[in-house]
């Protein structure tokens, strides 16, 4: 009898935590791909879609590079983004950039796929220089590797780059290992004020209008970042409860 019931508890688990987004997302709808083409010491960016459905489908995208120097620590991050319209099963490319890459540089790139309600429904990712335990180069694709902590930034002005930055700092402290991506968005509101929002894919995290106070911005990156711990720390707790039954 307990048996079986551990086994009806599972299954309701199970079903919660998919429909919750606990689970490793598959998507169904687009396949995002990322082609590379490495020439001396340049990489040759571009991002593609393609619609796995048999209708019309409306997409945005983001194309980001993240480039770290293993030696000195130097990061920089370049993104390109836009709008297209997908015929059915069809496979288009979306935008193109390069890199300068050497061995003592560490290369993300990483291509988000978002719907009309700005829903991830589709992403890829290709590392290069990635530091392995034979110390050896290699890129990796996406599939059945980890991605963790990416944190896209969204933003659209100099004041949500600069939240975007001090969130960074705050969210790096606290050394989340997650596969899952953290987004920093900025929309235009009414006036000249923007609305920044924290999401976990689809998951709103914290969201305010923002204001040109340094005081206020750093005091709202140290609250965003705490709720995402306790988000985190929530799904870790969910998923030992799984692995107790």
């Amino acid at each position: 009898m307990k048996k079986y019931l551990n086994i009806i508890i599972l299954s309701v688990f199970s079903i919660f935590f998919s429909e919750n987004g606990f689970s490793q997302t598959v998507y169904k709808e687009v396949k995002a791909k990322i082609e590379v083409k490495e020439i001396e010491n340049m990489l040759f960016i571009t991002g593609t879609v393609e619609n796995l459905t048999s209708e019309f489908k409306n997409i945005s995208y983001k194309l980001s590079v993240f480039k770290k120097n293993k030696s000195n620590s130097n990061k920089s991050t370049n993104a390109q983004d836009g709008r297209v319209t997908l015929e059915a099963v069809q496979k288009v490319e979306l935008s193109k950039t390069q890199v300068n890459y050497s061995k003592e540089d560490e290369v993300i790139v990483m291509l988000l796929i978002y719907d009309e309600k700005n829903t991830i429904i589709g992403k890829d990712r290709i590392v290069f220089g990635e530091e392995t335990e034979s110390n050896a180069e290699k890129s990796v694709p996406v599939d059945g590797i980890e991605m963790i902590g990416i944190v896209a930034n969204d933003t659209k002005t100099k004041l949500g780059n600069d939240f975007y930055d001090m969130f960074y700092g705050q969210y790096s402290k606290l050394k989340i290992h997650t596969t899952k991506i953290v987004t920093v968005q900025e929309e235009l509101t009414f006036g000249r004020t923007t609305k920044i929002t924290i999401m976990v894919d689809s998951d709103i995290i914290e969201e305010f209008i923002s204001r040109p106070d340094e005081d206020f911005l750093k005091y709202m990156a140290d609250s965003s970042a705490s709720k995402l711990f306790k988000y985190f720390k929530n799904i870790e707790k969910q998923n030992k409860m799984i692995t107790q039954y």
